[in-house]
């Protein structure tokens, strides 16, 4: 089911499957993808409680082996609405562990906030086991519509000396001295789609805490994010794809010198028993 949101200059679209972003016109312009299947089926799944991939599948949480799938199983679950008016709308899912997988009782929740020029997003995710603190990733990943990736450009809120790890596509890990720099003191990142090749571009250490894609003269959209640490993009590799996603994650795919325990995780985050965590992303047509 698709919760539509509006105001006098704006309206979005989001699926209670996976609480997905479907669609965000702000002025009459379309900023997300169209989820056409020939290229990535998806517009903006939510990604709980893994990001990528762990080591073949398993990790080990709480001292105890576990298959954790790709992007973890948010995206695959229904969202209740909890409560919506005409421009928000809060959507939730509570996940009660099953043997050999994600082993904590939790509860995800979603709240989309339209404006005028805006929309924001905030996740929340509230450990409901009463005596153990609760590890996990969480991750956005907004695809933003565009006409050549070749023609774009990515503006970093703050001057930055980035590289990113190298992904594996055998083993499907980050190889951790296998680097390339992006960035070497400066705020605009050229983009391409060969730079797509070896899949996810993952800025593991950053300042900025917004960007901005801009495609020739015009700004697409900007993605600010309070709460995330790192930052993801990605295109499918060779399909020249008419979009690009600009995800702020807490997490990421294992690297190749990681132990295997999930809670030893780069970036890991943990909640209390009985305790919120909140993230925002925000995604404005300017």
């Amino acid at each position: 089911m698709i919760i539509e949101l509006k105001t006098d200059n704006s309206t979005a679209g989001i699926e209670t499957k996976g609480a997905e972003l479907k669609s965000l016109v702000i002025d009459n312009r379309e900023i997300m993808w169209c989820a056409d299947p020939a290229y990535w089926g998806k517009t903006s799944p939510v990604l709980f409680p893994a990001i990528g991939n762990v080591r073949n599948n398993e990790t080990i949480i709480d001292g105890q082996k576990v298959k954790l799938i790709k992007h973890g199983f948010a995206r695959d679950n229904e969202f209740k609405v909890i409560k919506q008016l005409e421009s928000s709308v809060v959507l939730s899912f509570t996940y009660l562990p099953k043997a050999g997988m994600y082993p904590f009782p939790c509860t995800l929740s979603l709240c989309y906030a339209l404006y005028r020029d805006k929309l924001t997003v905030t996740y929340s995710v509230y450990n409901n086991h009463p005596k153990k603190d609760m590890p996990f990733c969480i991750g956005a990943h907004p695809a933003i519509a565009c006409n050549n990736l070749d023609n774009c450009r990515l503006l970093f809120q703050c001057k930055e000396r980035a590289s990113t790890p190298v992904m594996n596509l055998e083993t499907r890990l980050f190889e951790s001295k296998n680097r390339i720099n992006r960035i070497g003191g400066g705020s605009k990142l050229k983009l391409s789609y060969d730079m797509f090749d070896n899949d996810v571009v993952y800025f593991d250490k950053l300042k900025s805490r917004s960007v901005t894609l801009t495609e020739g003269k015009q700004t697409l959209a900007t993605i600010s994010f309070e709460g995330f640490n790192t930052l993801g993009l990605w295109t499918p590799a060779g399909k020249r794809a008419g979009f690009i996603c600009i995800e702020p994650w807490c997490g990421s795919d294992d690297y190749d010198n990681d132990s295997g325990i999930f809670e030893e995780k780069k970036d890991i985050q943990t909640v209390p028993p009985k305790k919120l965590r909140n993230y925002t992303m925000t995604i404005s047509a300017n």
